[in-house]
């Protein structure tokens, strides 16, 4: 099959993180943090050193603050519930529902509210003045993906952390997309909170997710029970991160992105991002010729956007798009991606679009197949 689904998962895993996911059932099968025997020791020393990678990778000081969950959707939700109640949030127009649907929420039970500012393609200067206007005095946090799951469209996340700061209120990362292809420091970036999953960029298992807090002090939780520490007490402790991580956390998932994140240092973002960004960048320029393709964004550019292109054939759906292609060996993505705000800037939203989304495995091999089966499909339609 050729792939093209990496905004969903990447895949296939490299070899590296496959090897430490089977070990870890070998050398690390015990529970961390729970006994004081040298296997539970062992296996406690190999979770922090996840921690220390991921700490070194985000620019972040303290390995401690970076906190595991299983999904980048779960340390969004906890940056949100923890700072927005009793104020505002501002977000963007390209946002996933793990974003939207939290703040919806809060807003429903009328705990909070939130704004939505547009998204210039390409234009940094209307992108931020959108987000001011949006700015309200009890703003407490910007909340904002690095880029679009279903258009690529990249948002300028160091101007608008800076923009947050600003005004008083704190800067939320959804790297979803951008985690392990983009450079980001927490410290330099005046980044608050990076939320990012293990399972795409980071080519970690799915199951995975981090979150790195510069202040988790300020983080509640929203799962409690048992931490391995003050177990006598009905009190959740307020240890970072135990406090946050309540219940045994994914061993053998965290042991498999230490070995994702190990290969993105190693290779380096800068790399894998021009590598899979001049790939789509074919595929984009070979999808245009066609007459029968409709694609929705600007030719993509590096520092506007990730290696993602939405596109319909003809009167297609996108869903029936990706059906299409998958019966002739192709893996897309086809529908609405979780997405309603992306889908209603761009009136996708009555049949959605199809999704290609290039990964650190795909080939230019792969890319001039795939071009050529959409366009036998957009050939063939009736």
């Amino acid at each position: 099959m050729l792939y093209f689904d990496n905004a969903a998962t990447t895949y296939p895993k490299p070899f590296e993180v496959r090897k430490a996911v089977n070990s870890s059932f070998v050398y690390y099968g015990a529970n961390p943090g729970r006994s004081g025997h040298s296997l539970a020791m062992d296996t406690a020393r190999e979770v922090f050193k996840c921690r220390e990678k991921a700490a070194k990778l985000f620019g972040c000081g303290f390995p401690e603050n970076v906190i595991f969950t299983k999904n980048c959707t779960e340390a969004i939700n906890l940056v949100i519930m923890s700072i927005v109640p009793g104020g505002h949030c501002v977000i963007s127009d390209l946002e996933h529902n793990s974003v939207l649907r939290p703040l919806y929420d809060l807003k429903t039970r009328g705990e909070a509210d939130f704004s939505v500012a547009k998204v210039a393609e390409g234009d940094t200067d209307s992108t931020l003045m959108s987000f001011k206007n949006a700015i309200k005095k009890n703003t407490k946090l910007i909340a904002v993906t690095g880029a679009s799951n279903v258009f690529g469209i990249k948002t300028p996340v160091r101007e608008l952390a800076a923009l947050a700061h600003e005004h008083g209120a704190f800067f939320m990362l959804d790297a979803a997309q951008t985690a392990g292809t983009e450079k980001y420091n927490m410290e330099k970036d005046n980044i608050d909170f990076i939320c990012a999953p293990g399972h795409k960029g980071l080519l970690g298992p799915m199951g995975t997710g981090i979150l790195v807090a510069k202040n988790p002090e300020l983080l509640r939780p929203i799962l409690f029970g048992g931490t391995g520490t003050y177990s006598l007490e009905a009190k959740q402790p307020d240890t970072i991160p135990e406090g946050l991580e309540s219940g045994t956390i994914n061993v053998p998932g965290i042991c498999g992105l230490s070995a994702g994140i190990s290969r993105v240092m190693r290779e380096g973002e800068e790399k894998i991002a021009e590598r899979e960004m001049k790939i789509a960048q074919f595929i984009y320029s070979e999808l245009a010729k066609m007459k029968n393709v409709t694609l929705f964004t600007k030719y993509p550019r590096p520092k506007t956007h990730a290696p993602v292109i939405s596109f319909v054939i003809g009167d297609l759906t996108g869903e029936k798009t990706a059906e299409l292609l998958s019966k002739r060996g192709v893996a897309t993505r086809g529908g609405f991606h979780c997405a309603a705000l992306a889908h209603k800037k761009f009136a996708t939203e009555t049949r959605g679009t199809c999704r290609i989304s290039v990964g650190p495995m795909n080939t230019f091999a792969d890319a001039a197949k795939l071009v050529k089966i959409i366009y036998s499909v957009s050939e063939n339609i009736n």
